[in-house]
């Protein structure tokens, strides 16, 4: 693993644990990573690299520098908004459906209102987990055309699990 990258593990604690520290430190750098599909190898990106308003999410191959396939992780309480580094539009669940097989979407950060479909959590343990959508419970999946879509959690379901890596800043 390249010196640039924290092992997995490291970068789920400094996520999954963040709620537990203390309310002052809310205004620290956030965390850019990139989501690895563990299945393919391939990252949560936006399809075309395109920076639109409801352009789908789709698994597509990791490539160094590529704005469109990292993740700024925002902490929402106990939940996570992902924030595209290209666009600056967050990930959603197409139009707050609460249907299995839904498309997940790059959209404008709701902010306040109605921001459920926009808030994630992990769920399991280790390096590999669920992503689950607030709104739904349902957890992230990858369509056949390799689309990402929110579908019911399985625990013997391998393409419904991620892990983290962080990306370092270029000096």
């Amino acid at each position: 693993m390249s010196k640039w990258l924290l092992p997995a593990t490291a970068v789920f604690a400094l996520i999954g644990f963040a709620a537990a520290e203390d309310k002052k430190d809310d205004k620290k750098a956030d965390v850019v990573v990139k989501i690895v599909h563990v299945d393919s190898g391939k990252v949560l990106g936006v399809a075309d690299d395109s920076d639109e308003a409801a352009a789908k999410c789709a698994l597509v191959k990791d490539e160094d520098g590529k704005d469109a396939r990292q993740w700024r992780v925002v902490k929402d309480g106990d939940w996570l908004k992902l924030v595209n580094v290209k666009s600056g539009k967050v990930l959603d669940v197409n139009e707050a459906s609460g249907e299995e097989g839904a498309d997940l979407i790059i959209w404008d950060d709701k902010k306040e209102e109605d921001t459920d479909n926009q808030r994630f959590q992990w769920e399991g343990k280790g390096d590999e987990r669920r992503l689950k959508a607030k709104h739904s419970s349902l957890v992230l999946g990858v369509s056949r055309d390799n689309g990402v879509i929110q579908k019911k959690s399985d625990e013997k379901d391998k393409k419904q699990l991620w892990k983290v890596v962080e990306v370092k800043a270029k000096k």
